[in-house]
């Protein structure tokens, strides 16, 4: 009966230790878990972050190109203004002249 205590004793024992280690690894396991998803949002934050900050500078890049072809256009309207003023000048003169020489037929 003295051996069938002290099995008795040594298997609770062991079955109280296994189950205190279950605990144990159950609550180290779900710290890990935690761990993991902090770690993964700040790598996802990061790369948002990063892809933003790519997006921006690109994004100023290219309004930079606009401005500049902007003020090129710009330019180019106001030579043609000028362009077309003159024109509209000759064409007053030739007009002039055109009355002129009809009003000496």
């Amino acid at each position: 009966m003295e051996y069938l205590k002290l099995a008795g004793i040594f298997i609770g024992a062991s079955a109280f230790w296994k189950a205190l280690e279950a605990l144990l690894h159950f609550g180290l396991q779900k710290k890990l878990k935690k761990a993991e998803l902090r770690n993964l949002n700040a790598e996802t934050n990061e790369k948002v972050i990063g892809n933003w900050i790519a997006w921006s500078d690109k994004m100023e890049e290219r309004i930079q190109g606009l401005e500049k072809n902007n003020k090129e256009m710009k330019q180019t309207i106001t030579k043609q203004r000028e362009r077309i003023n003159d024109l509209e000048v000759y064409i007053e003169e030739l007009e002039h002249k055109l009355k002129k020489y009809q009003e000496k037929k």
